[in-house]
Order: C-alpha cells, then sequence, then structure tokens
C-alpha cells in the first residue's frame, strides 16, 4: 500500500481487468436497455432478478438494497407499465409474489435476443470445448463474486 491506496492484485493474466471491463460494457449495455423500455436502473435490476423465478418483494428489497416503501414504489410503476403482477403466494396466503408479464418478456426479450444471439454465435465460433471451458470459467467467477460479497457484507 503506498499512499494509502490498497496495492492491486497481480493480475499476470488479465483476468481481473477483463472481468472489470465486462462488467462496465453490461452496465452500459443494460443502461441503454433501460433508455428504451423508459425505465429507471433499479426497475431494469427488479426485472432481471424477476426473469428466473417470482419473488417476494421482500427480497426484491434485499437484492436490490431498498427499502420496502421503495421498492413498493417501483412496482407500483412497473404493474402500472404492465410490466410485472403481484399474485397470492400459493402457500402463504399473507405473502404476495411478483412475476413477470408477457409484456415485459416481449419487450425485454426483443432488447436482450440480440446480445443472446451475438454470444452464441461468439461460442459457434469458440467450438464446443471452448465454449464449455468458457461458461466454466464464468460460473466459477459468479461463484467468487458472490463469496467476495459475502465476505464484504459482513465485514464491518
Amino acid at each position: 500500500m503506498s499512499n494509502g491506496i490498497p496495492k492491486a492484485p497481480n493480475d499476470d493474466y488479465g483476468l481481473v481487468q477483463a472481468c472489470r471491463e465486462l462488467h462496465s460494457v453490461i452496465d452500459s449495455f443494460d443502461a441503454i436497455i433501460a433508455q428504451k423500455v423508459s425505465i429507471s436502473r433499479n426497475a431494469l435490476r427488479c426485472l432481471n432478478l424477476l426473469e428466473k423465478e417470482p419473488l417476494l418483494s421482500k427480497q426484491i428489497a434485499e437484492k436490490l438494497g431498498l427499502t420496502s416503501g421503495s421498492v413498493t414504489a417501483l412496482q407500483d410503476r412497473l404493474e402500472k407499465r404492465r410490466l410485472i403482477r403481484r399474485k397470492p403466494h400459493p402457500e402463504d396466503r399473507r405473502a404476495i409474489l411478483v412475476e413477470l408479464t408477457p409484456t415485459a418478456h416481449a419487450q425485454l426479450g426483443s432488447l436482450y435476443r440480440m446480445m443472446g444471439e451475438s454470444i452464441v454465435l461468439l461460442s459457434d465460433n469458440y467450438g464446443k470445448q471452448k465454449a464449455q471451458n468458457a461458461v466454466h470459467i464464468l460460473n466459477d467467477l459468479s461463484e467468487r463474486f458472490e463469496s467476495v460479497i459475502q465476505r464484504v457484507e459482513k465485514n464491518p
């Protein structure tokens, strides 16, 4: 450490820098998507969270780092745009699940499809083994990020 700034890790292979650049490009891409759909970045983050499965408002608030009031207001705006719907939880009558609507799938799918097709073309150029290795590396990186996030959250 010099001048109070921690020394960057030795990145002989350029992986740390590549991760930073990938994050930056994905962040820029998401900014354009949010602009095209005329929603905020937090609204897009909420929609992206719901891509895999419906979630409780509390889960959305935790993942986005928002208060319950902010998440309710966000969901009100998204519901008004017909991008999400709220439905009763099948096992807990007091809980409400939030899910994407077909409108959200149509609007976001058409925009994200270009990127998906581009990635598939790239992986086809790599060939099966290199593409599988890339998937393995990306999954490992995601796990590392999750692990460090947990450590940072626990650290005062």
